[in-house]
């Protein structure tokens, strides 16, 4: 392979790479949050994995971290 045969492959494909990147970057949903890092989340009852109720104000005074994930199980 010539010296520049390769030279414009590697051009072309950091070309395809960047323009994954920026693709990827404007197909994404920009996030939507709200609240700011420290900031108090508002009280809400869920059911847990048991079916009983649970209640976010029930963890008052520790550190909680949130996650909804949709699985399908």
């Amino acid at each position: 392979m010539s010296r520049l045969r390769r030279t414009l492959l590697i051009v072309a494909l950091l070309l395809a790479v960047v323009a994954a990147l920026v693709a990827w970057k404007m197909i994404l949903p920009k996030p939507q949050s709200e609240f700011a890092d420290g900031q108090a989340a508002p009280d809400f009852t869920l059911n847990d994995q048991d079916g009983h109720p649970f209640t976010l104000s029930s963890l008052h005074g520790s550190r909680v971290v949130l996650v909804f994930y949709r699985g399908y199980w």
